[in-house]
């Protein structure tokens, strides 16, 4: 990973959301985040009540949503 900056300029609200959804897309989508990082972890109880905030949207509807689709232990 370079310094490079990916969010430089967005307002702290918008990378907070950014970084979220991509750290939530990963849990969902790749079999082996969603092991570790899936719903019985604090982790995703913290980000999806985060992402629950920050889009107004109920946070049951965001855990099914960002519920992992098939952990699997690597």
């Amino acid at each position: 990973m370079d310094d490079e900056l990916e969010m430089e300029g967005m307002e702290p609200t918008e990378q907070a959301k950014k970084a979220i959804v991509h750290t939530l897309n990963q849990i969902r989508n790749k079999p082996e985040v969603g092991y570790y990082l899936g719903e019985l972890t604090e982790t995703f109880s913290l980000l999806t009540e985060a992402a629950s905030t920050l889009f107004g949207e109920p946070v049951a509807k965001v855990r099914e949503f960002y519920r992992p689709q098939h952990p699997m232990k690597p």
